[in-house]
């Protein structure tokens, strides 16, 4: 494909494509139409061009469709349109959402259309999309067809790949629910029995029953949530036993991911059918994907509890081929709450993955977090560079006038969108210019098993989540580029990649893979290089590694050092690259495999790297020198990261760069200024102040000449040479 086809451009603007939703069903939006017309203004001030409407399918929206007076919802939204032409921008449709409707009776005064509802185990309607149901799928495209058909005018049109298309968000946070009655119990019947080879036997053994036939099974014998309260989930031991509960768990998890994937197969040709130049691209997870919040630390928000999306079975990376443009709104928000713009590029690192070989958008959240002001601490900038790093060709973001989980972009202040206007003006302005794909070096194996089956309200789930974080992080601070994929992404990709991480993952069992195992010894025998941790079962079942339990203990490594986790191993090897303090075992060890090597990690390396909160030197080490591992002289991951792949002279903490064809984008993540010396290049800041100072969170586009990089240095200023290089500007 040329460069011409590469770009995704709004045709009205004939810029990028940068959008953000607007909701009208809060006040002064509902009804205010002064309110209405100032919030579009800034909307286009802050650089956006398209709108993303909140039509979910109610029954106002039919009467409409039926030629009835509109209600006040409706007639508010179609001023909006009205307000969005005068300015120069095009609307588009949030047009289905995960269960109808959550804001109805009390927010939403109309109620929402399913079609077909799912039922509670005693009988009430659910209120809940039946997700494989063709009613559900008749209503849904009767409300798809009707939004397009009256409110066609100025509706947003974009040139992807050379093809014009109109995007549509065919579905916001979709999530399957069971149905209790009787055809929503022989449903699921049917597909636990196909799952056990029709043998109830097999199926006895691992549930711990005794039944005759699967059609004996009642609700509570088979729904985690009918049998089990909140309170009984299981441990990360029930995990490792493969108890009865962590199987039920996961089955229901299991039911739902596949009818996930029926339901956008399904949709994917009605919609397709409906008008093939409609670019479907669903907002597949509000709230992040794996790396988000934890729900419970928000309970008083409604849903809070499925923010997690091990909550919710779903797997966004088998989504992909039934939509045009995988995508999630990502937000910089560790699982503890912490503001972290890792999180969002790491997040769109699994976008870029879940798109391989097309183009895609990126998704962001602005406003108050609920839980934390995250944009308190992080700048629109850096967040917006992070998106166009990720080799993203535009961005739907997230929200105007979302009063109940803070997308309040209309009541940020003027320091915030002076800095979100800028970022989408230097993101119009060097998409366009960057060349070809991002350099791709290293794969960190997403842990999809753990991410759908357990929750993080299991004790030590965040911290096996923080370990991928770790990883990424650490790899971008090394200037290293890595790319998040998954393990059905590895036979036809793994080749591309020099080294392949495996971060934490304790469910492997649960959804076991033989063929891929297959493929990593391959690739591994063949010359490739593998990285895991402790615990690691698909590295026992592949490459027949694994390692002793070990009590935790300080480790040496040039200099001692301080692991955290919540497991130690040890492992035997060739190379014995660090140690165990008290008995010198083997804490990370290195092996030959044919032509490759495999480096195991006795400690969760990632969630050591980036741990919330730093360990204390222990007391039997009296007042020995030791550091947490972050803050070593030498890292040893990245020192074998060394031997495969020439380290880049632009790297350094909490800077993030992204290599491509024609330059480089370079994010000061700190809050430092940092000096750029010997960059040749055109170079396109954010904040332009000389041609070497990069502000902090803040970032610029170097677009290369043919001498690109001259024995380049990044280093921190000083103050007093901040001043000098802002008197002699």
């Amino acid at each position: 494909m040329n460069e011409e086809n590469r770009r995704m451009i709004d045709m009205k603007t004939n810029e990028p494509y940068i959008n953000v939703w607007f909701g009208n069903f809060y006040k002064p939006a509902y009804d205010d139409e002064n309110f209405v017309e100032e919030a579009i203004k800034l909307i286009k001030e802050l650089g956006f061009n398209s709108i993303l409407l909140d039509a979910k399918a109610q029954e106002d929206f039919h009467d409409r469709y039926n030629g009835l007076a509109p209600s006040q919802y409706v007639k508010m939204m179609e001023f909006m349109m009205k307000c969005i032409k005068e300015n120069g921008m095009s609307h588009e449709f949030l047009a289905l959402y995960l269960n109808g409707d959550n804001l109805y009776p009390n927010i939403r005064f109309s109620p929402p259309i399913h079609g077909d509802s799912v039922k509670n185990v005693d009988g009430t309607d659910a209120n809940w999309y039946r997700y494989w149901s063709p009613k559900a799928h008749e209503a849904m495209m009767d409300h798809v067809t009707g939004l397009l058909k009256i409110y066609e005018d100025n509706a947003t049109i974009i040139e992807v790949e050379g093809q014009k298309k109109k995007p549509i968000c065919s579905m916001w946070d979709p999530i399957v629910a069971p149905s209790f009655d009787e055809e929503g119990i022989e449903r699921y019947l049917a597909w636990l029995s196909e799952t056990y080879e029709n043998d109830i036997s097999l199926f006895n053994k691992r549930y711990g029953t005794g039944f005759r036939s699967f059609s004996d099974l009642t609700p509570s014998d088979y729904w985690f949530e009918n049998k089990f309260t909140n309170k009984e989930m299981f441990t990360q031991a029930d995990v490792a036993l493969l108890a009865p509960k962590v199987i039920m768990w996961s089955d229901n998890m299991k039911w739902r991911k596949e009818e996930l994937v029926n339901y956008f197969a399904i949709m994917q040709k009605k919609f397709k059918k409906l008008d093939e130049s409609l670019y479907l691209c669903p907002d597949l997870a509000q709230w992040s994907y794996f790396l988000n919040i934890d729900g419970s630390m928000l309970s008083s928000v409604g849903l809070s509890e499925l923010w997690d999306t091990a909550m919710r079975g779903i797997d966004i990376y088998s989504l992909s081929p039934y939509v045009d443009s995988t995508h999630f709104i990502t937000v910089p928000v560790t699982p503890y709450g912490d503001a972290d713009p890792y999180i969002v590029s790491s997040q769109h690192s699994m976008i870029r993955a879940m798109n391989e070989g097309r183009e895609f958008i990126g998704g962001v959240y602005f406003g108050r977090f609920l839980y934390n002001d995250i944009y308190e601490t992080l700048s629109p900038c850096e967040i917006v560079a992070t998106i166009v790093a990720s080799g993203a060709k535009g961005y739907t973001s997230y929200g105007m006038c979302g009063l109940d989980d803070g997308g309040v972009l209309h009541r940020m202040g003027e320091a915030f969108n002076n800095s979100l206007g800028t970022a989408n003006k230097w993101a119009k302005k060097v998409i366009p210019i960057i060349k070809g794909k991002r350099k791709k070096e290293v794969a960190i194996l997403f842990p999809s098993a753990m991410a759908a089956f357990e929750p993080m309200t299991i004790e030590g789930n965040k911290e096996l989540r923080i370990d991928l974080l770790g990883f990424y992080k650490s790899c971008c601070d090394g200037g290293y580029s890595a790319d998040i994929i998954d393990l059905n992404m590895i036979e036809d990709h793994l080749e591309e990649y020099k080294v392949l991480i495996l971060t934490a993952n304790d469910c492997y069992l649960l959804e076991r893979n033989l063929f891929a195992e297959r493929i990593i010894r391959e690739w591994v025998i063949s010359g490739g290089v593998l990285v895991h941790g402790p615990n690691d079962k698909l590295v026992e079942n592949s490459l027949f590694i694994s390692g002793i339990s070990h009590e935790k203990d300080c480790i040496y490594y040039k200099e001692g050092g301080l692991p955290q986790g919540n497991c130690y191993e040890s492992f035997k090897g060739e190379e014995i690259i660090a140690t165990y303090l008290k008995d010198n075992e083997g804490c990370v060890v290195g092996n030959r495999i044919g032509k490759g090597f495999v480096y195991s990690f006795g400690f969760y390396y990632g969630y050591s790297y980036s741990a919330k909160i730093a360990p204390h030197v222990a007391i039997e080490q009296k007042n020995n020198e030791f550091y947490p591992i972050p803050m070593m002289k030498s890292d040893m991951f990245r020192d074998i990261m060394g031997r495969y792949i020439q380290t880049s002279r632009i790297n350094g903490k909490n800077l993030e760069t992204a290599v491509f064809d024609n330059g480089i984008v370079i994010i000061n993540h700190s809050s430092c200024p940092i000096v750029l010396e010997g960059l040749d290049g055109d170079k396109h800041f954010q904040y332009h102040v000389n041609e070497d100072l990069l502000l902090p969170r803040t970032a610029v586009f170097i677009e290369k000449k043919e001498m690109f990089m001259n024995n380049n240095k990044l280093h921190i200023m000083s103050i007093g040479s901040i001043n000098h290089q802002i008197e002699n500007n």
